[in-house]
């Protein structure tokens, strides 16, 4: 009868160990999936691309003085200028961007930190430049 119960025991420590390894191995494929998913979204908010490359198409964006980032951004991402709301809100929060009303002409080639100077009058659009006589 101790011949059984010992086999019985060796088989459920074998389990055990067993089982050990697979929680052990699920979890270390939770971490890499999620250190990966987020070097990504690090990635996507301090080295932003463009949604095209050059030459890029033109989209007009008109901003309200009423208009708040997240409708910025709404508008952005419904014109294709940019991929992510979120990302883009990030963005604007951190690099501390104060928006400026207007109409502008952007373009998919350009990247979302472009883009967010642009819109906060940091930068001259090249459309009207030259124009005056």
């Amino acid at each position: 009868m101790s011949n059984g119960s010992s086999g019985q025991g060796a088989a459920g420590t074998a389990l055990g160990v067993i089982a050990r390894i697979l929680i052990y191995g699920a979890v270390l494929v939770l971490l890499a999936g999620g250190a990966k998913m987020g070097y990504e979204f690090g990635r996507e908010i301090f080295c932003p691309a463009a949604m095209t490359g050059e030459p890029g198409v033109e989209k007009q964006v008109t901003i309200g003085e009423d208009n708040s980032p997240s409708e910025i951004a709404e508008a952005l991402e419904e014109n294709g200028l940019i991929g992510s709301r979120l990302i883009f809100l990030i963005q604007a929060r951190l690099f501390e961007t104060e928006f400026q009303p207007g109409t502008y002409v952007l373009s998919t080639a350009m990247d979302s930190r472009e883009i967010l100077e642009v819109l906060s009058g940091n930068v001259q659009e090249d459309a009207g430049e030259g124009t005056e006589a």
